[in-house]
């Protein structure tokens, strides 16, 4: 289960990156969208910690589908 969980992260670091990148967000940008501290988002970019919830993974990726359709 670890190396899922690994995994995922990884993935999520990238994501948010990309996200930054693709769509010119600052980490408050995407901290204010999701209801959580920039430092939150902060640590997930970096790989120092992952969302607690699965609430705060599936809110990440609704925002993701919703910039993608702009």
């Amino acid at each position: 289960m670890a190396a899922k969980s690994s995994r995922w992260g990884m993935n999520m670091q990238k994501e948010i990156r990309d996200l930054m990148r693709k769509h010119n967000l600052s980490l408050e940008d995407i901290a204010s969208r999701l209801g959580v501290s920039a430092r939150s988002i902060y640590r997930w970019e970096r790989g120092e910690s992952l969302p607690k919830s699965r609430f705060m993974v599936r809110e990440f990726e609704e925002l993701k589908q919703e910039l993608e359709k702009k």
